[in-house]
């Protein structure tokens, strides 16, 4: 069994707030920001063993640099294992900084014997055993819940079937490199506690259930339920925690092979469900999986096709209403392959291939716009990739490259390279075919699909002292076909510059800015066709942080924005937070003002929300808004977090659209969640 004799110093809890900050400078509405949490939390429930860590999965940190990489692999290899976290103090490169990021996700084991017992003793008695509930409602009344005779037609169908709260609870217990075993279940607000198996009903709208194996001889990881394949650079199958562009110019646009990982979102798209497995021939590591999961779809007609076929997959998982409940589980999607990966004793070279085949039982055929035309059709596709990385020296060199059964073909390639203490630099280029196919894909681009887009990104990190940092990326891309409001083809580019200072540790300031110039159809609903026009986006941003006492800590914001068409227009954000921790009480403040001239000007602000959850608001029209954000250490075993959060607008009579549309100017949400530790 493990062993944990060593000195470790107190595991703190992971500030996702201040880590996807870091990462992600400028929020924005298509990010995948439910990945990238769940990704987090997976590295901090699953700490890395740093005796065992590979080249590959420290860089997945997204902390290190190649350099510090090289010197930490060297440190051990020169050293032996590490006795104790502490000792990251003499690894040269490591400073005080990185080590703070470091401890939330990271652990020294002690391998003394392996654990024999039966698997359902070792989950018995493991300390990393938890239950989590939540419960969240809009206090106010939306109109998808107003009663039937107060609408305009009096129709059910434009009506939420089930109530304004939305339920979670979530079960998960693991032991780093032996077993993880968990399960999810989500009602969203508006679905119904429904038992129904003839409509795969069960309770609640939403499971998700998994259990992996790790290191069972020469079975490096074996899954069965839900999971995720991160493969390559994710070109074919990639697991989601891909972060792209953002304050991290430099490690965040590279890809890693992480294989087989546990599933445990409550998104209702993106994972596989089946089994996987990797195992390990010499330097080859072999993976095979099936997934046989059904899909959200819409069907469309046709006079001239006498079969149905679905005219669009749906990823948003809401079934509310009659339309979006028929639209659930509507077809099977059954996905097989493999992949095959060789990599040499130092870590330095890995290549690989993978073969991922997927069907539908129902074929796909777009709505017919001018966009789409290149769109995948029929239900059948087949995809071949080929994938490497190599260091050299200070250089580390990987791309990825595949074929779908279209004849489109989608390319990566890049290199990052650690020059020194202070200076890193990454190249990346892609091209991916408007015509190219891949169902899991999420390698880097400007576009949320790999598909359609060149591109060639340049990033830098730059520390003249240790007291100040400089990241900054230029990125230029073009779309050789139609694009959604864009009726030709077109090109763009955007870059990103940001400063900053830590004069002491408690006291941090950096500023921010962005500048996007991309082609889009002007707003003329009338035109049967566009002629796409320039657009420019500037965004501004300035922010300090205070660790005022060991009580109380302080973020002051100020965010703005422009954006030219045809006129200019813009919006700010005024931002202040105010966080207090007392012994076992934790409270979580904030009061944020907003102006903004039209959409184009939104302001995207990451809030601060109970454990494992997240929220990222669009500031939007005029008003203001706060939240209060309470928790509470009940005893060793036991925290129960408040959540309060309301916006007021001061300039419109309603708040939302549609079925979401609240009749007044104000939208109070709240929040309420426990956690119970089982383990001793």
């Amino acid at each position: 069994m493990l062993s944990a004799t060593a000195q470790t110093p107190p595991r703190r809890e992971i500030d996702l707030d201040d880590f996807v900050q870091r990462l992600l400078a400028n929020q924005k509405e298509d990010a995948n920001y439910e990945d990238l949490y769940e990704s987090l939390l997976m590295l901090y429930a699953h700490p890395l063993d740093l005796n065992k860590a590979t080249r590959p999965e420290l860089a997945a940190l997204y902390i290190l640099s190649d350099l510090q990489i090289d010197t930490f692999l060297a440190y051990r290899k020169k050293n032996g294992p590490l006795v104790s976290l502490y000792e990251l103090q003499a690894v040269p490169t490591f400073d005080a900084a990185t080590i703070q990021k470091l401890l939330p996700f990271v652990t020294v084991s002690e391998n003394v014997t392996a654990d024999r017992r039966p698997l359902w003793q070792r989950i018995a008695a493991e300390p990393n055993n938890v239950l989590l509930l939540r419960y969240d409602r809009t206090l106010e009344q939306k109109q998808g819940f107003a009663a039937p005779d107060t609408l305009t037609d009096g129709s059910l169908s434009r009506r939420y079937l089930g109530g304004p709260g939305r339920w979670y609870a979530r079960y998960r217990v693991n032991h780093t490199g032996d077993f993880s075993l968990g399960f999810t279940a989500e009602k969203d607000a508006g679905e119904q506690f429904q038992w129904e198996p003839a409509t795969r009903r069960y309770g609640a709208d939403f499971f998700s259930a998994h259990l992996l194996l790790e290191n069972k001889g020469r079975w490096e990881r074996i899954a069965f339920g839900d999971y995720q394949l991160q493969l390559g650079q994710g070109l074919l199958l990639s697991a989601g925690f891909a972060v792209g562009k953002g304050a991290e110019a430099v490690e965040t646009v590279r890809r890693h092979q992480l294989g087989i990982r546990p599933y445990t979102s409550v998104m209702e798209a993106g994972f596989l469900r089946g089994t996987a497995a990797t195992y390990r021939i010499g330097r080859f590591r072999v993976t095979g999986f099936y997934s046989r999961v059904r899909r959200g779809a819409s069907f469309g007609a046709s006079d001239t096709l006498a079969e149905r076929f679905v005219s669009s997959l749906l990823t948003a998982g809401f079934h509310r209403t009659p339309t979006e409940l028929a639209a659930k589980n509507a077809i099977l999607e059954q996905s097989t392959g493999g992949n095959v990966a060789y990599r040499n004793a130092a870590g330095t070279l890995e290549l690989g291939g993978t073969l991922l085949y997927t069907h539908f039982d129902t074929p796909l055929l777009r709505s017919p716009r001018r966009y789409n035309q290149f769109e995948f059709k029929g239900t059948e596709n087949l995809n071949v990739g080929f994938h490497g990385s190599y260091v050299w020296q200070n250089l580390n060199l990987f791309g990825e490259a595949a074929r779908s059964s279209s004849g489109g073909v989608g390319a990566v390639a890049g290199v990052l390279g650690s020059f020194s203490e202070k200076l890193s630099l990454s190249l990346l280029w892609r091209h991916y075919d408007r015509h190219f196919h891949s169902f899991y894909g999420n390698a880097f681009g400007e576009s949320t699909r790999n598909i359609n887009e060149s591109g060639v990104y340049w990033g830098i990190k730059l520390n003249p002292t240790r007291r100040i940092t400089f990241t900054a990326y230029y990125d230029t891309y073009r779309f050789p076909w139609l694009r959604y409001r864009v009726d030709a083809p077109s090109d763009g580019f955007d870059y990103l510059l940001r400063l900053a200072y830590r004069p002491s540790k408690k006291l941090l300031l950096y500023a921010q800015y962005r500048e996007e110039h991309r082609d889009r159809n002007p707003s003329n609903p009338t035109a049967p066709i566009h002629v796409p026009t320039r657009t420019l986006r500037r965004q501004y941003l300035f922010n300090a942080d205070v660790q005022a006492n060991e009580v109380l800590s302080l973020r002051s914001r100020v965010q703005f924005s422009t954006f030219e068409q045809t006129a200019r227009t813009g919006g700010y954000a005024l931002i202040q937070d105010a966080n207090f921790r007392l012994k076992r009480w934790q409270l979580g403040t904030r009061l944020a003002l907003f102006d903004t001239d039209d959409y184009d000007n939104r302001q995207y602000v990451f809030e601060k929300d109970v454990l494992y959850s997240f929220t990222v608001p669009a500031y939007y029209r005029q008003g203001l808004r706060y939240y209060l954000l309470l928790n509470y250490d009940v005893n060793s075993k036991m925290s129960v977090w408040l959540r309060f959060a309301r916006t007021t607008l001061t300039s419109e009579p309603t708040i939302g659209s549609g079925l979401e549309e609240i009749n007044g100017p104000t939208r109070s949400d709240v929040r309420v969640q426990v956690r119970y530790l089982f383990g001793k």
